[in-house]
Order: C-alpha cells, then structure tokens, then sequence
C-alpha cells in the first residue's frame, strides 16, 4: 500500500451516502460551539502592543510572556507562548482572530499555521508527544494562554495543503469535498489513512473519534491533524476497535469499499501482528492459525 501522491479534486460528483454514528455530548457541544465560532477572522485594526514582556529559553524551548492592559478586545492576544527553538514567535503577541474560537488558520512571516483550542495540560502533552513521535502527525510547534484564559495548541503548516474541513480551509490550506473525490482517489486516501493509523497504533496512540476532519493533505503524503483526544492506551484491545471504528466510518460514508476493507485489515494486521493475535484472542479465546484469521476477524468485526 503506496502513500497518498496527489488528490484529483473534479470529475463527476460522486452520489452522497448518508451515515450516521453517535456522539457523546461532550462532542455535540463542541460541535455547537465550532459552529458558531466559523467566522473568526477579525480585521487588523488594532494597534495595541503589549506593556512588556519577559522571554526565557531551555534546551529546545523558548518562553515568551507578555503584560496587558485592560483592553475589550475581541482578537487573541497571547498571555505566554511556548515554541521550539527554531520558530520565529519571539514577536507573536497577537493574532487577528476572536479569542475562543474553536479551530483558527493564520498566516505569520508568510507562513501557515493552524490553531485549536484546548485544556492546557492537553496542549502540553502533544508539544511534549511530537517531539518523540513526529512520523504521520502535523508538525506541532507551540501552545499558548490568551490574555481571556483560553489555551490553543499550534501547528505548522510547511505546503500548500488540502483539509475537509471547513473551519481552517484558508491561507495556503484548500477546501476539499470527499464526494467530488473519484473511486480511485478515495481508495488511495482509505490507505493513507489506514497507515497513518497503524503507526500510530505502534506507539499505544489511539486519535479518540475519528473522521476526515483529522486528516490534512500535503502533495507527497497525509497527516494526521486535530489531535486533541489523541491518548495513550495500555489495552491492545482498544486499538483494533480504533481501527474498526475508523473502517465503519470510511465505509459508511464511501471512501472504503469492501475491497478497500480487506486490505486495509490485512495491511494493519502485518503492521501490528502482535496487537491483533491479543485481539483476536480476547474475541474467540484461541490463539489464531494464521494471520488469516485475523484478518478475516478483522473485516467481520467491521460489519457487525
């Protein structure tokens, strides 16, 4: 299974297939609330710059925290940033965007990034996660505190991309439509996907709910983006019904077919043999013959 080259975007519209899957509240809240926040941008106005500012730096981090006056502004104004030696942030104070919006796309020094609003502690896990699993996941660079308290991990965007999701469609990253996608392109994004997650699952990482609006794509490959519920796992078992969920979900909205299904198993199953024999045995109490029937155990527990 070769990585994603290119997206043709074009051809004839593919027929829409409906689908649908729960969600805990938590997620339609945030859904609610990102929906609101879509319209971001806020004109660049505003002149303010801070009263003073205090940078610190350690072995690959730079600390930069700044003073504000009082101030009704709606743009973000950032408290304190933490960025990898190597970034230019040292001047990053403001970005024309509302403070509180859910998912922000802006450009700074000609260069892309991609903001998303989250618990601090969880924007320090994934800047301390990248550094040691960097393969497959967008290049996260920094985190900050805005001066109204909200906590945004940063990632970085290094070519023109593609993304599904509307939200951070902008400065340099393309809006794309799975259903003007054509059969073969699908198939070769289904396989991407199924990589991407199969090094991750490498690592103990599960991504936490998946669906398209965690993948950008690049000219030469894809990543994964949006990892705000991406979390450790001890249990083998919850990584495959990862991958099970993911190949539902792919299906269900038809960029896998059955074809794609099989493979998909039979890549991930020689990726992660182990996993999936302590899979399979949690499923049937045997040990498996052959990686056969694992695979198979795989595509049926996809139907079910």
């Amino acid at each position: 299974m070769g990585g994603i080259k290119y997206i043709i975007v074009g051809g004839m519209k593919m027929k829409k297939t409906e689908y649908y899957f729960a969600q805990e509240t938590e997620d339609k809240l945030q859904a609610i609330d990102a929906g609101k926040m879509d319209d971001y941008d806020l004109p660049e106005f505003s002149k303010e710059v801070p009263l003073s500012s205090r940078k610190n730096e350690n072995v690959d981090t730079i600390t930069v925290e700044y003073d504000w006056k009082g101030s009704k502004s709606e743009s973000i104004r950032v408290k304190r940033i933490d960025f990898r030696k190597g970034e230019e942030f040292s001047e990053l104070y403001r970005v024309a965007a509302r403070d509180g919006a859910d998912s922000i796309t802006f450009k700074y020094n000609n260069v892309t990034y991609i903001m998303r609003k989250t618990l601090r502690e969880v924007a320090q896990s994934l800047y301390k996660a990248y550094s040691k699993i960097k393969d497959g996941l967008e290049n996260i660079v920094a985190y900050i505190r805005t001066a109204l308290g909200n906590d945004y991990i940063i990632s970085k965007v290094e070519q023109e991309s593609w993304a599904f999701d509307r939200r951070i469609a902008k400065k340099g990253i393309n809006y794309i439509d799975v259903d003007d996608l054509p059969a073969k392109n699908k198939s070769t994004l289904c396989e991407s996907i199924i990589e991407r997650v199969a090094d991750l699952h490498t690592n103990s990482l599960i991504i936490g709910r998946f669906t398209l609006n965690n993948i950008l794509i690049g000219q030469n490959s894809i990543k994964l983006t949006d990892l705000r519920k991406l979390r450790v796992t001890r249990r083998k078992s919850f990584l495959i019904d990862e991958l099970k969920s993911i190949l539902q979900y792919l299906f269900a909205i038809g960029v896998a077919t059955r074809e794609d299904v099989y493979y998909a198993a039979a890549y991930y199953a020689t990726h992660n043999e182990e996993n999936c024999k302590e899979w399979y045995y949690s499923q049937t109490r045997k040990k498996a013959t052959d990686q056969m029937d694992v695979v198979n155990r795989i595509e049926q527990a996809v139907y079910n």
